[in-house]
């Protein structure tokens, strides 16, 4: 076994806009800045995903770190029709899992330590008693299950992302010891504040759907037809073209408002440095309301943002620098009002404990050694 090698085992997409990947990529960037090796091995499961290491650095914009590179190749296409389409991805990723499990540690050096974000690569590790550190962003009944089965193992260790996610798996309190609660943090190689904000500039940053489901952002963008928020800007970065060019078509008579496809993340790191609020809104499904734990916010944090999010339980958990001011989920008033006074009334974010990339990785390896 080498103890400075770590496998990061996952059923992701790479390369990918989500922030998903992006919290990946900055997690084998951060363990390779704290001398650990990394390979990273993933699902060739659609036309788009690639292996190259070189492809991997100019999307995540990342250059002197390196690590493996490993695609599986992924038989299966769950995609291919919506009919049964959560079934077909489950039997997808159980099959890919109990693959990729076998092919690895068959085929390559036994490493220190197994990291994974995929439930079943962690259930199928936790059996064979290889170390392995799951790292829990969203819970399904199954889920649970496979977590309340694998932490039995010595070799199992779990992070949830806060404390509600990790209350509600109802793991047996004797294997408290082997679960961190961590937070995300934000990437200092690109967030920043700046001292040359403009005023009443808003800003929303993030895919416009979360696994194909609307963020309901609507209602946002209606209100600033409102002439209370007249004077107000509101820059919207995300989506895709097609997607962009609809909102320009449905929006076209509202002149605050710009919609923008996905930009680097240099680019958007300067957009948010120069602006005044950023808002944090989400569909109403359970996880969104109650376990979430948004890289967004520590981005816009960061960035020195004020904060308007929703009056989600999990937002109110993310209050930690008392920069957020809550609105009522479709309510325009509410968002209007919290849009105002947040520009008149609150401060600016004082970065102070933020956590970082680097210092949750850090934590993250006192965890495991």
């Amino acid at each position: 076994m080498n103890n400075k090698l770590i496998y990061y085992l996952t059923y992701q997409d790479f390369p990918a806009q989500t922030a998903n990947s992006q919290q990946t990529i900055s997690t084998c960037k951060y363990f390779v800045r704290n001398k650990y090796k990394v390979t990273l091995f993933f699902p060739l499961r659609s036309k788009n995903s690639n292996e190259n290491i070189d492809v991997l650095k100019k999307q995540y914009e990342f250059s002197n770190e390196n690590f493996n590179v490993v695609g599986i190749p992924h038989k299966t296409k769950f995609g291919e029709s919506k009919i049964f389409k959560k079934v077909r991805y489950l039997i997808s990723h159980i099959l890919w899992s109990f693959q990729a499990v076998n092919k690895v540690t068959r085929e390559y050096e036994s490493p220190f330590i197994f990291f994974t974000r995929s439930d079943w690569v962690f259930y199928f590790l936790s059996k064979r008693d290889i170390s392995v550190l799951y790292e829990c962003h969203k819970l399904t009944e199954i889920r649970k299950k496979l977590i309340q089965s694998s932490i039995k193992k010595d070799c199992s260790k779990i992070i949830f992302t806060n404390e509600a996610l990790k209350n509600a798996t109802n793991i047996a309190p004797q294997y408290s010891k082997k679960i961190l609660v961590q937070t995300a943090g934000y990437d200092e190689d690109f967030f920043y504040s700046s001292n040359n904000k403009i005023s009443k500039q808003v800003i929303y940053s993030g895919s416009l759907e979360r696994l194909g489901t609307s963020r309901n952002l609507d209602f946002i963008f209606k209100s600033f037809a409102d002439e209370r928020l007249e004077n107000f800007t509101f820059k919207v970065f995300g989506g895709t073209k097609q997607q962009i060019d609809q909102l320009k078509k449905k929006y076209k008579h509202i002149p605050n408002i710009s919609f923008n496809e996905h930009i680097s993340k240099k680019s958007l790191a300067e957009e948010l440095a120069n602006s005044e609020i950023g808002i944090l809104a989400s569909s109403n499904d359970n996880f969104s309301k109650y376990y979430t734990n948004p890289l967004k916010y520590y981005e816009y944090s960061a960035s020195g943002l004020k904060i308007v999010a929703t009056n989600f339980p999990a937002h109110r958990m993310l209050n930690q620098l008392e920069n957020i001011l809550f609105f009522t989920d479709q309510d325009a008033e509410s968002f209007i009002n919290a849009i105002i006074t947040s520009s008149e009334n609150l401060e600016e974010t004082k970065i102070g404990v933020l956590e970082t990339m680097d210092s949750r990785v850090k934590k993250i390896i006192n965890f495991i050694v």
